[in-house]
């Protein structure tokens, strides 16, 4: 038992003397190993380890030397996605690739992140050259190792083991969505983008091009501010994730650097003024509206003053503080403006809500605060989508409440509010229109007009009030008694006018006594007094082509002051011709 425990001893120390004899093979095992193989179809930077500069910039060696000195400088992410917040610095990510085949495989390393503004790959092989490739805003497109708005290398991994090293520098949001794909893979992920930002900003310039074209049209101020608002937001998306530098300033990287916190300064002051414009706080709310003013001014005061100084990290902190404010205060007139009675904010309220949660989102997935995920990453632009969607239903429906106030309004003018008939105003373009028919047509048409006898005794013997009273009972009883074709307006005063489509001299009589007859058997009841009325009728009718409706209501008029002279309580009728 003895020697059994001497021999083991033995052959632990000689385990342990050749073990601390022994040259390392090299450092690499300390990495994360990626397969070469490997053909990852989301984002991967839980598969590599990274360092966080702490202020001068680290070289590719001195990198190299740290790793191999100490490797607990390295970090692994828990996440596929890393995330540092804004003015961050900037971080290298460290993996080893390696190749078990014996011949090249050819995959795209990129980073999903259009903000970025340099992006280096440096890949190196043992017994070659280290491989060299560039990307990021701070470069013009053409100068990029490969064209794209998305920082990438393609590079043929070798057989054997390459050692990635990917520094990456922004004053943005930090946000490295790794990737490690074949060519394939990665086209089919930018068309799947391809295809949402088409979605996205289609949605948003349609909207935008409409309600400048309302605006073109109706002249009122809201549609323009709604198309600045939405087309701002686009200018700042596209400004934020390549696609501006992409498509339209390849080579401007001065401007692609201000460029966002510019357009999310045109964004939010369109923004308000079409909050300010839409609920009308000039009027409703002025100290708002100078607080927003006040706002406004202040944030384009420090904007410039971060320009001259060239303080674009200091210009984006103030650009993500000034558009969290603009969503409280936007949300705060929505709600207060809803609460005070106007219902159109709650389409307002609603969309700038959803705009508000898809922001709130993204800014806490960018800053790492939640688990990255597309949809949190996509968020932003969904929620605007939404907001400008139910905007635009708040001016629909502002728009159709103002045209059925406008309506209500005509329609109210040419109504007499005592007796609930049409007006002259009423009247009259509705019978020009059936008058012009008949003389088309050369059909029959007459025309009456009614006065109440002794109207101005009745004043002056009960007074105005019952008076009223009178004229509302004689004017339901002549609406009831008249046919569902013929036309008839309180004229003015105590006097009616009646039009009659389709009808004859004869006919109109007969109309005309039944009107008679019904009012002078009409007993109005006004506190046991019992009161009669009469009405004297004069009728024009139609006989001649060239005869136009103005004629032919003089000619009833004329008529009527006949009945009157013969004592009224009856009819008088004459004929309308050209020489009359």
């Amino acid at each position: 038992m003895q020697r059994h425990w001497s021999l083991v001893f033995l052959l632990t120390i000689l385990n342990l003397t050749t073990c601390a004899l022994a040259e390392p093979a090299h450092d690499y095992g300390a990495l994360p190993l990626i397969d070469a193989r490997a053909d990852y179809q989301g984002a991967m930077a839980d598969q590599v380890a990274y360092l966080v500069e702490q202020g001068e910039t680290l070289s590719v060696d001195e990198v190299q030397s740290l790793i191999s000195a100490n490797p607990v400088v390295l970090t692994h992410p828990e996440t596929s996605v890393l995330t540092n917040g804004i003015n961050s610095g900037a971080i290298w990510l460290v993996a080893n690739i390696f190749n078990p085949t014996d011949d090249p495989i050819l995959r795209r390393v990129s980073v999903g992140t259009g903000w970025l503004e340099r992006v280096d790959f440096v890949l190196t092989t043992e017994g070659q050259l280290p491989q060299h490739f560039v990307s990021g805003d701070r470069i013009a497109l053409g100068h990029r190792s490969i064209a794209k708005r998305i920082p990438s290398a393609d590079y043929p991994f070798p057989p054997g083991e390459t050692r990635l090293l990917l520094r990456v520098e922004t004053a943005d949001p930090m946000v490295v969505p790794l990737y490690f794909s074949s060519i394939a893979v990665s086209h089919s992920r930018e068309q799947s983008e391809a295809i949402f930002y088409s979605f996205v900003y289609g949605v948003m310039f349609a909207l935008s091009a409409y309600n400048l074209m309302l605006f073109a049209g109706l002249r009122k101020r809201r549609y323009l501010f709604y198309s600045l608002y939405t087309s701002s937001f686009v200018a700042v998306a596209a400004s934020y994730n390549g696609i501006g530098m992409a498509l339209l300033w390849p080579d401007a990287v001065g401007w692609q650097q201000w460029a966002p916190p510019l357009f999310m300064l045109c964004f939010v002051s369109s923004g308000l003024a079409f909050a300010t414009s839409f609920l009308k706080t000039r009027r409703y709310r002025p100290w708002l509206h100078k607080t927003i003013q006040t706002i406004g001014v202040a944030y384009f005061a420090l904007f410039g003053v971060f320009f001259a100084l060239d303080e674009q990290g200091l210009a984006l902190q103030l650009a993500f503080l000034v558009v969290q404010v603009f969503t409280v205060l936007m949300l705060y007139m929505g709600v207060s403006s809803w609460m005070g009675g106007n219902q159109s904010a709650r389409y307002f309220m609603l969309g700038t809500l959803a705009s508000v949660i898809g922001a709130s989102v993204t800014a806490l997935t960018v800053n790492g605060m939640i688990t990255y995920s597309q949809l949190g990453y996509y968020a932003v632009d969904i929620g605007m989508v939404v907001d400008a969607m139910l905007l635009m239903l708040a001016l629909a429906d502002l728009a159709r409440k103002n045209k059925v106030a406008r309506v209500t309004a005509e329609r109210t003018a040419q109504i007499d509010l005592l007796t609930g008939l049409n007006n002259r105003r009423g009247f009259l373009p509705v019978a020009e229109s059936l008058w012009s028919l008949a003389t088309r047509k050369d059909s029959k048409m007459c025309v009456a007009m009614i006065d109440i006898d002794h109207f101005k005794n009745i004043n002056d013997q009960y007074g105005h009030a019952v008076g009223d009273r009178i004229l509302k009972k004689i004017a339901d009883e002549l609406d009831k008694s008249r046919r569902k074709s013929d036309l008839l307006a309180r004229w003015g005063g105590e006097e009616f006018t009646l039009l009659l489509p389709e009808t004859d001299e004869a006919e109109a009589l007969k109309v005309a006594e039944r009107f008679r007859h019904n009012i002078e058997q009409l007993v109005v009841n006004d506190c046991g007094r019992m009161i009669r009325c009469t009405i004297s009728v004069g009728v024009a009718s139609r006989h001649a082509q060239h005869v136009t409706l103005e004629h032919a209501i003089s000619k009833a008029d004329e008529e009527l002051y006949q009945a009157k002279i013969q004592g009224r309580n009856q009819i008088s009728t004459g004929r309308t011709s050209d020489a009359a």
